[in-house]
C-alpha cells in the first residue's frame, strides 16, 4: 500500500499545496487560543482534520462542477488563477483577519476554512484533480496535511517561544510565491481560450 501512495507523491505538488494552505497564516488563531486558555494542541490537530475534510470533498466532488454548470477547465483555471493571485496579494501585504472577537468555538471553524481551505485552494485543488486524477490529488494532499500538521504540532510544543513577527513575514513570503503561481495559472488557461 506504501508503494502505491508514493508512486502518486510529488514533491513539487505537495509544496504547492502546502504553499496554498499558508499554515504559517493560522497561527495568530492558534496564538489567540493560547492566550484564551484553551487546548492549543486540541484546536490544531481539530483543525487540521476538518480542512483536509472539506479539501476531500472538493477533490472527490469538485470535477462535477464542470459537467453540472457546463464550465471548461481552462476557463476556471483562469478564475483560480485570479482566486490564486488575490490570496498571494493580500497575504504579501499583510492583511489579517481581524478573529479577536471570535468565539472559542470558531476558531477550529476559521482554522479550517477558510483560513486553510479557502477559494483559492480548493479551486486549484479542482482543477489539478482534472489534469492528474483524484488518486494522485488525494496522495499529495495527505503530504501536505502532513507538513501542515507537523508544524501546528512544533509551534504548540515552542508556543511560548516563538516570535509571532518572524512567522507573519515568512508567510508574506508564502504570498510572493502564490502571485507566481496565480500569474501562472491564469498564463496557462488564457493561452488556450485565446489560441485554440
Amino acid at each position: 500500500m506504501v508503494a502505491g501512495v508514493t508512486m502518486f507523491l510529488n514533491s513539487d505538488l505537495v509544496l504547492k499545496i502546502f504553499f496554498l494552505l499558508n499554515p504559517l497564516s493560522s497561527v495568530p488563531l492558534l496564538f489567540l487560543a493560547y492566550k484564551r486558555k484553551m487546548d492549543v494542541r486540541k484546536v490544531a490537530v481539530y483543525s487540521v482534520g476538518l480542512a483536509l475534510l472539506v479539501a476531500f470533498g472538493f477533490v472527490l466532488l469538485g470535477p462535477l462542477l464542470f459537467q453540472v454548470y457546463g464550465i471548461g477547465l481552462d476557463s476556471f483555471r483562469v478564475a483560480g488563477g485570479v482566486l490564486v493571485f488575490l490570496l498571494g496579494l493580500s497575504m504579501a501585504r499583510d492583511k489579517d483577519g481581524d478573529y479577536d472577537k471570535a468565539k472559542p468555538d470558531d476558531l477550529i471553524n476559521i482554522i479550517a476554512t477558510p483560513l486553510l481551505t479557502g477559494p483559492a485552494t480548493l479551486s486549484f485543488l479542482i482543477i489539478t484533480t482534472a489534469e492528474v486524477g483524484a488518486a494522485s490529488v488525494i496522495a499529495n494532499l495527505v503530504g501536505a496535511f502532513a507538513l501542515v500538521a507537523f508544524l501546528f504540532l512544533l509551534i504548540t510544543y515552542f508556543i511560548r517561544k516563538v516570535n509571532l513577527s518572524y512567522i507573519m513575514f515568512i508567510s508574506r513570503l508564502f504570498g510572493l510565491f502564490l502571485v507566481a503561481l496565480g500569474i501562472e495559472m491564469m498564463v496557462a488557461g488564457l493561452k488556450v481560450l485565446m489560441f485554440s
